[in-house]
């Protein structure tokens, strides 16, 4: 068969132009073929005839799937991740008409693990001297470019991963303070920052984060005027929570609601005993799974827990993952399969961000897993009529983790 010779795809029968063959590895497909390849494949070229088929044959049965989802919960601006949180599903795509696109719908339990970063490219900008030549601004001038990547890892028959830019880049450029240029970050790029960690604090509670990457600030100057000198003092913050992270022992872990209440320390006017009784009563759940609900629906106070959000815990604890809760106890690494110090011990941290929201009544506190790269989070809500914390969101205390040692086939 000569070199120019007319091919015929071997999926539909049509004949292939000039420069339309798409190889396979045992034939050839044309380029409307390959278009209707789900856009995250890319072993075409390492593919029979066969499983190019029953690929498209997925694809097919797909478009149903689309048809029947309905989104609860829209991440991004640009490449977005959509969310129908009635059926457990969730879909990527950057059109805006995504129900014609026929984008793959997944299941959030195929949802393994993900990397998110936030590149920064960084160039100096240049102005003219009388003589017409490029020169540096004094003091120099820098232009930066921010752009949020995502990185999905799935569990999926024809694909791996799902790379994309949930937001667009955003730029800035640096100001003068004292004489130097310095990182002063507006309006654009904190609402996308914190659109971005709403994304990642949703992603946690189905999965762990296996890497964050986040540029490193040259300068941050602090351009807030200082109080004039007769000013009266700052009134305090409201709602108030103490501005220490703390860190909990318990002689043992709770077993009814009455010793999680009695265990030392705990407050429920103090947001980092909350979260701290939180992980106590979740590890409740292997051995009494209405205890812990019972232990739950208290730390919630206003809002107990619903049919869902018990189906979801469930859910987490399925197939053996009782170590979860454990491992955020100091000492409970995979090694010696999460079984924490004596006494227990955990700390609760807090971030820059934490307070975002904290005007709102909110603030999202973390902790440390040993099973994980990065703090999870958990949020609290601040109730003023008794200056109390109750348990918010939890979703994230409960992402998936290293598993043991002893669980560990290639360990």
């Amino acid at each position: 068969m000569g070199l120019f010779d007319k091919k015929y795809c071997d999926i539909c029968g049509s004949k292939i132009g000039l420069l339309g063959n798409k190889k396979l590895e045992n034939g050839n497909m044309c380029k409307d073929c390959q278009r209707l390849l789900s856009p995250w494949f890319s072993e075409r070229r390492h593919s029979t005839v066969e499983e190019i088929k029953t690929q498209l044959a997925y694809r097919e049965a797909n478009k149903e799937k689309v048809a029947a989802f309905n989104p609860t919960k829209i991440f991004g601006n640009q490449t977005k991740l959509l969310v129908d949180e009635g059926k457990g599903q969730f879909l990527v795509s950057r059109s805006s008409n995504w129900q014609n696109e026929n984008p793959d719908v997944l299941t959030l339990a195929m949802l393994k693990g993900y990397d998110a970063a936030i590149k920064q490219d960084k160039d100096e900008l240049k102005t003219k001297d009388g003589e017409g030549k490029s020169v540096s601004y004094d003091p120099p001038r820098f232009e930066y470019e921010y752009e949020f990547k995502l990185n999905l890892h799935v569990e999926h028959p024809y694909f791996e991963e799902m790379r994309f830019e949930p937001f667009r880049e955003v730029e800035e450029e640096s100001v003068a303070v004292n004489g130097r240029p310095a990182v002063v970050h507006g309006e654009a790029y904190q609402e996308t920052k914190n659109a971005f960690d709403a994304l990642r604090q949703f992603l946690e509670g189905f999965c762990p984060c296996l890497s964050l990457e986040e540029p490193k600030e040259e300068a941050v100057a602090d351009l807030s005027p200082l109080p004039a000198a007769s000013a009266a003092p700052a009134a305090p913050a409201t709602p108030a929570a103490e501005n220490i992270p703390g860190r909990f022992e318990f002689p043992a872990l709770p077993e009814t609601v009455s010793q999680l209440l009695t265990l030392p320390g705990v407050s429920f006017h103090n947001p980092f005993s909350v979260a701290a009784m939180a992980v106590a009563a979740f590890c409740r759940f292997p051995a009494d799974p209405e205890g812990c609900f019972a232990m739950i629906d208290t730390l919630k106070g206003p809002q107990p827990l619903s049919p869902m959000d018990k189906s979801f815990i469930k859910d987490r604890f399925m197939d053996g993952k009782d170590y979860v809760p454990r491992s955020y106890f100091e000492g409970a690494v995979p090694e010696n399969d999460y079984t924490p110090d004596q006494p227990y011990a955990i700390r609760i941290l807090e971030s820059a961000h934490s307070r975002d929201q904290f005007d709102q009544g909110y603030i999202t506190l973390y902790i440390k897993s040993g099973g994980a790269d990065s703090e999870r989070p958990v949020t609290l809500r601040h109730k003023p009529s008794t200056d109390e914390w109750f348990l918010w969101n939890h979703v994230g205390l409960l992402a998936g983790i290293r598993i043991p040692k002893s669980a560990d086939p290639w360990a």
